[in-house]
């Protein structure tokens, strides 16, 4: 049986912006935003708790025996790269940087046009970067130097079809293995995921998921799909649920 643990990014500075005013926040976003002081402490606490070996057999469906994750992947924005890299430090597995899994919308600056919003996409650091500040990371073959992003903002109408062609990676890659892999993404393409896994057919719908929240999903070698849980935030102190 496959596991997936989809995992929150911690709390980023345009998290911050959102929650003080959704009618605002595009006037004063970062193109790539760093993680809080929250977000770091955010990070820590999720790297704690799916550091946990798994220990014992049998069926644990709320991980009380641990995790023992064997695969660790990340999105390249700075938010994702950031939480990754507290936790390979913590499991000690390799961080595998898998640009994808970025969030909707990709990396892009807004300007404003008799007051209507204009989005300009952004190449985002490119390969000799994070080498150079994050030596750990394990990067694409292809990531070129002119940046890791390097288009304009992704469209609306492509967010499910990259929710697809991610879970037919995962598939083609792992379907048939007993693989518990951790994936350090974003809230958005997380909720596309899920849309596409369970088909669902309503225009308005979103799946919440908290800042270092854990989500996990099991697919069986025949695709049968078990929601096993989502947004789970136990490990965490009531005032760092973001």
């Amino acid at each position: 049986m496959l596991e997936l643990y989809f995992i929150r990014h911690g709390q980023s500075t345009n998290n911050v912006l959102w929650d003080e005013s959704i009618d605002t926040h595009l006037h004063h976003r970062a193109i790539d935003p760093e993680l809080t002081p929250i977000g770091e402490e955010q990070a820590r606490l999720v790297a704690d708790f799916v550091a946990r070996p798994k220990n014992g057999g049998g069926n644990d469906p709320q991980n009380r025996a641990g995790f023992g994750l064997t695969h660790l992947y990340c999105s390249l924005m700075m938010r994702a790269v950031k939480t990754g890299v507290v936790i390979a430090e913590k499991t000690g597995l390799p961080l595998v940087a898998w640009p994808e899994i970025h969030e909707t919308g990709g990396l892009f600056e807004v300007e404003f046009v008799d007051d209507e919003p204009v989005f300009i996409g952004q190449p985002g650091p490119g390969r000799s970067y994070f080498n150079q500040n994050f030596p750990q990371l394990i990067l694409p073959d292809d990531l070129p130097e002119s940046g890791w992003y390097n288009r304009e903002k992704e469209p609306r109408d492509n967010y499910s079809l990259r929710a697809q062609s991610i879970i037919d990676r995962l598939l083609e890659e792992h379907g048939d293995t007993d693989h518990r892999m951790g994936l350090v993404m974003h809230g958005g393409i997380f909720a596309r995921i899920l849309r596409v896994i369970f088909n669902v057919q309503t225009e308005n719908y979103w799946f919440l998921m908290n800042n270092c929240a854990v989500s996990r999903l099991d697919i069986s070698p025949t695709g049968l799909v078990h929601l096993m849980y989502m947004n789970k935030v136990d490990h965490f102190p009531d005032h760092l649920i973001t």
